[in-house]
């Protein structure tokens, strides 16, 4: 076979489900462009494109076993795509956002501040909440903030409406904030700054 063409990615995912490494190649080949310009107007630099393209690929052979031809295999890049630039994303933010608070409250730089130590503290705290959360709360909290699936993704893997799913993280994120501030005392600035680096 040739080129790969848009009429052929079917049948292309077909044989890649099955372990087809050509088929693998042809699908890398011809999606690779869309995915690395997709990456660059997300902002990436072009080294950053170039390695985000590779994971990509790499979740797709992890994971080939459990394509759907019939399913948009473009879309499903695009998903992961998204996945992987929200979570560099966030990570990114965690960095940015700790610095500044850091900068802006520690008197004295040390291998381990103070605020460091609050940080962990209040982490350790949110996660051991969220873990008394309602099982279904719980469970669209995780696919949510450790995931990074968006609430269309959450509804179907779950078999549940998307109105559902919005209305499970807008009480489960209530919950915590109400546990944090109420139970634990934590003041409005330094939960609005942990709640940024844990949800967001």
């Amino acid at each position: 076979m040739g080129k790969a063409n848009i009429t052929d990615i079917p049948c292309l995912v077909l044989r890649l489900s099955d372990g087809d490494e050509k088929a693998f190649s042809e699908l890398y080949d011809f999606f690779k462009p869309k995915i690395f310009f997709t990456a660059k107007k997300m902002c990436l630099c072009s080294e950053d494109a170039e390695e985000i393209v590779q994971e990509v690929f790499m979740i797709i052979w992890k994971t080939r076993k459990n394509l759907n031809h019939e399913l948009s295999f473009n879309a499903y890049l695009l998903s992961i795509l998204k996945s992987l630039i929200i979570k560099k994303s966030k990570k990114e933010a965690r960095k940015i956002a700790y610095e500044v608070y850091a900068i802006s409250h520690m008197e004295k730089a040390a291998n381990e501040t103070e605020s460091q130590v609050y940080f962990r503290e209040l982490e350790k705290i949110s996660y051991s909440e969220i873990e008394k959360l309602p099982k279904t709360q719980k469970e669209i909290f995780k696919l949510k903030n450790v995931e990074n699936l968006c609430a269309n993704e959450i509804a179907e893997k779950m078999g549940i409406s998307k109105r559902t799913v919005e209305s499970h993280i807008y009480v489960a994120t209530k919950t915590i904030k109400h546990v944090l501030q109420n139970k634990y005392d934590i003041s409005i600035k330094s939960l609005a700054f942990f709640l940024f680096c844990l949800l967001y």
